[in-house]
This record gives structure tokens, sequence and C-alpha cells, in this order.
């Protein structure tokens, strides 16, 4: 349910020892880190907390795709392809990010294997993750899936606010409030 990526993490923490291209910035619940359409200057690390990732459609509703913890790497895809954000990120808790410039990013991949290899890997598995999540909401019901995700919640000890969840699950708060009667 809550992406994290250890390796990174520690990875980065000690890129950031020895460097001032990386520094730590900190934001506060529903402060955007990515603004969906606007060009990205920096890539991010999650260093603490959870951030969510969403896209607003045209009807400006908002689809969560995934909620991010710690290690999670946030504008690569931007910095990668030079293009405006496909999604805003914004905290769900408050969060600490590990920041550098896409430049300095781009070198790092250039430069340090285990960085990159790293960085691969994550995004395999985001591809991976999104396939499946996206494999099981064509498969099973809403009130099949619901109890799934209340468990794995439970499970994590975390809390999120009902619009969260609708949004997480591509359905409108009142057609989660139903849901939630029946199980």
């Amino acid at each position: 349910m809550i992406r994290t990526n250890l390796q990174l993490l520690h990875i980065i923490e000690s890129l950031s020892e020895k460097t001032e291209a990386i520094t730590l910035r900190n934001y506060g619940v529903g402060q955007r880190i990515i603004q969906q359409g606007q060009e990205g200057k920096s890539v991010y690390i999650i260093k603490s907390g959870i951030a969510k990732c969403f896209i607003t459609e045209d009807n400006d509703k908002d689809y969560i795709l995934e909620f991010l913890g710690e290690g999670e790497l946030l504008g690569e895809i931007e910095a990668i392809r030079k293009e405006v954000a496909i999604c805003s990120i914004e905290p769900v808790t408050p969060v600490s990010l590990y920041t550098m410039s896409n430049i300095e990013f781009m070198q790092l991949l250039k430069t340090r294997q285990d960085f990159n290899a790293t960085v691969i890997s994550l995004m395999a598995t985001r591809i991976s993750n999104s396939s499946i999540k996206s494999a099981r909401q064509q498969l099973y019901t809403l009130s099949q899936i619901l109890p799934q995700l209340l468990s794995a919640l439970n499970a994590q000890q975390i809390t999120f606010t009902k619009q969260d969840l609708s949004e997480y699950l591509g359905i409108s708060v009142r057609s989660l409030n139903r849901l939630l009667k029946t199980t």
C-alpha cells in the first residue's frame, strides 16, 4: 500500500554527507511538492513521512496512483524525460525530503552504478505494482478490494481520510461510504 525503498534511502543519506548538492527540506500536510503540468527542477527522495502521488483529470477529480514513503523517489520521470510533471505529489503526513537538482540527479545516474541500479529497480517495481493494481481493479469488485485495503492500512497502523481512500479507489466519497456500511 505504501511504497518504500530503504536501499535508495541509505544511498542518498550517504551521498548527502559528502556533497552540498543534496539538501534536506520539510513539507507540511497539503503543501505541494510537485504540481501536475509544471516544470520540475528538482528530484526528491523521501527521508520520512508519507506523500500521495495523484493525477487530476479534466473533470477536476483526483485519482491517487500510490502512497509513497521512506526512500521513494519523486520527480525522476520528469528529470529523465525533460518534460512537465505528469502528476502532483502532496504530503498526507509531514515529510522530510532529500532534494537535488535534475542536473545532479542525472549526474548520479551516470556516475554511480549503485544509485543507477537502485533507481532502475524502483521504476521497474512501480510499473509492476501499477499493473497489479490495475488488474485487481478490473478483476475484483470494490466490495472485495476494500476489506483487503482496510486490512493493509490497519496492519501498517495508518489512517487515511475517506477522501484519500475514495481517490485511491477511483470512486466518490459517497460510494465509499456505501461500501463501508456493507463491510
